[in-house]
């Protein structure tokens, strides 16, 4: 690669960027992202390889580099159209990391590297993968809150501080969607103009006041989005949450727009772990709310890296939270006629979790392991990625076979406590070869995850694990409940997906569970050899059910979902 070549390509951008003022090309960018999922903005979108990486990467480059007083408010369709060549351009320069220095070096060794290293460090760096606010809120609950005391120590706040903080954040920015956007039905803010520099006019003097306001709120938020996002310390600190609190919060979470080294999507991008902007005059602007709760686990995290001590504290609490929320997530699917063991003995050997449903059994390892930044080398990057693969699905892997040995011996084998006592007999006669794996990840792996074949290798007359993220399983098992699924049609599907490695590409497991809801993914096609690639657009099944209700705990409007009284954007 030359690196040269992304240099300039990207310093370009960078300094094309910094003709815009900061608040409204914020907002601008910021409303181009509601738009991904609702296929809306098809003519900005549509070119974009990864448009939330590619969107966050616009908006670091601005905020890395200070303005150059042309203070232009948004894009014109001939900048967006050489924005988008530029980030094709680095796109492909970002590709050329991995081309081999000589032609010599390409074998068939190399290649296989080379598959798995690129889609690996592709996938790594790009944001927003499918999860639900809600599923944040509760790990960040259970996980972070018996970690107060080091939080409180250090800052003076909780975990119940920084949910508070999103909460009202989140309310005051859904708010605003509302009144600027049907003024008419949710009453506007009295000082709603404080909020915005932009002087939208009106001339139609035969309107009564009323309607003259709304129309103006209208037209502001069309052509500043970025209003609805925009708030002072003192409209947070409610419900409880005083302003030192707040102050002490933004102080942790925000940035300013400033001259800085961010250059390459792969840096550390001003606005991921702090995305609310300082913008002066008393005003701060959030570039993506839900951006907001990842930035607070990325916080707490930081913090109690600060000591061996408590990051040893913090493991156990999100591996304890992990195995919890996967035994409540089957014992909600399979119901009272399960049998589910958590922390069972083998061999003197630890196990995680084990689930006897009706003559099936699945077997559940659960691993709660952070994977690193893979390298841009190919070779440093592969090894890097493998070990990684070894210490979490590579070992659980193992974990799973210890019982899977067993399942093929064809004998009866004991269950114990850690104590020693004999809590079950399995027969695998009683089975018949309906013996599943599944290994649950706290975080996603990507391509090596989806086709194990990569990495693990599996003896003759055994079967893949199932490897996958807690939230992609949550939201495929709350789906099946909520379409009336039985689990005769999971297992089908556990059936179906071990037929998948091999031949399948595809960095996002919700694709493929989504495939397979909507019928895209035919047992045809998992047993072919024609290798299978799946879109983005097979896990919309999921956002159209979380619109209708997904069943979290403590969904919210879930009330309002039921009967459609509220605008979700």
């Amino acid at each position: 690669m030359d690196i040269t070549r992304l240099e300039q390509i990207s310093n370009e951008l960078k300094q094309f960027m910094a003709k815009y003022k900061t608040q409204n090309m914020l907002g601008h960018l910021s409303d181009l992202m509601t738009c991904i999922s609702n296929a809306k903005a098809r003519q900005e979108l549509s070119e974009l390889t990864s448009p939330m990486r590619q969107l966050y990467y616009l908006a670091g480059l601005m905020l890395s580099v200070e303005p150059n007083g042309d203070s232009e408010i948004n894009y014109t369709y001939e900048d967006w159209n050489h924005i988008v060549e530029l980030l094709k351009d680095i796109d492909l320069e970002h590709v050329k990391l991995f081309y081999p220095k000589d032609e010599s070096e390409v074998n068939e060794e190399w290649k296989r590297k080379v598959n798995i290293a690129m889609p690996t460090f592709l996938s790594y760096f790009n944001l927003g993968p499918l999860n639900y606010e809600e599923q944040v809120i509760e790990e960040i609950e259970n996980v972070y809150t018996p970690m107060d005391d080091v939080l409180t120590e250090k800052y003076d706040l909780c975990t119940a501080d920084l949910l508070l903080f999103y909460e009202n954040l989140d309310s005051w920015c859904t708010y605003n969607f509302a009144s600027l956007s049907t003024p008419q039905l949710t009453p506007l803010r009295a000082n709603w103009r404080d909020y915005t520099d932009l002087d939208v006019g009106t001339d139609f003097p035969s309107m009564t006041h009323d309607t003259l306001e709304n129309l103006q709120a209208l037209s502001t938020f069309r052509s500043d989005p970025g209003i609805k996002n925009r708030f002072k310390p003192t409209d947070l600190a409610v419900d409880g949450l005083p302003l030192q609190k707040v102050n002490t919060i933004l102080s942790l979470l925000s940035t300013e727009r400033t001259n800085s080294d961010f250059l390459y999507y792969t840096g550390c991008n001003p606005i991921v772990d702090k995305p609310i902007v300082k913008l002066g005059n008393g005003l701060y602007q959030v570039f993506e709310e839900k951006r907001v709760l990842h930035a607070i686990q990325s916080l707490l995290d930081e913090i109690c890296k600060h000591s061996s001590k408590v990051n040893s504290r913090l493991s156990h609490h999100k591996g304890a939270y992990l195995e919890k929320k996967i035994v409540e997530l089957f014992r909600k699917f399979f119901g009272k006629e399960a049998e589910v063991f958590k922390g069972y003995y083998i061999d003197g050997c630890e196990q995680d979790i084990i689930v006897l449903y009706k003559g099936k059994m699945l077997v559940i390892e659960a691993k709660a392991y952070t994977n690193k930044e893979p390298f841009r080398n190919t070779e440093r990057a592969f090894i890097r990625i493998k070990q990684d693969f070894d210490r979490s699905i590579g070992y659980a892997y193992t974990q799973c076979k210890r019982v899977e040995d067993k399942m093929k011996k064809g004998e009866k084998f004991n269950l114990y406590d850690k104590t020693g006592k004999v809590i079950k007999t399995i027969d695998p006669d009683d089975y018949d070869g309906n013996d599943f794996y599944m290994i649950v990840n706290q975080e996603a792996f990507g391509q090596i995850q989806i086709d194990l074949s990569s990495f693990l290798t599996i003896a003759d007359g055994y079967n893949y694990p199932w490897a996958v993220r807690f939230y992609d399983l949550e939201i495929f098992i709350l789906t099946l409940i909520a379409r009336k699924k039985k689990p005769s049609y999971f297992f089908d599907f556990l059936i179906m997906r071990e037929y998948l490695h091999g031949h399948v590409v595809c960095s996002d497991e919700g694709e493929i569970c989504g495939a397979y809801i909507t019928g895209q993914l035919t047992e045809k096609h998992a047993e072919s050899d024609k290798v299978i690639t799946f879109t983005p657009c097979t896990a919309a099944v999921f956002d159209d059910q979380y619109r209708k209700g997904m069943g979290f705990k403590n969904e919210k409007h879930w009330k309002e979902k039921h009967d459609a009284s509220t605008i979700f954007w």
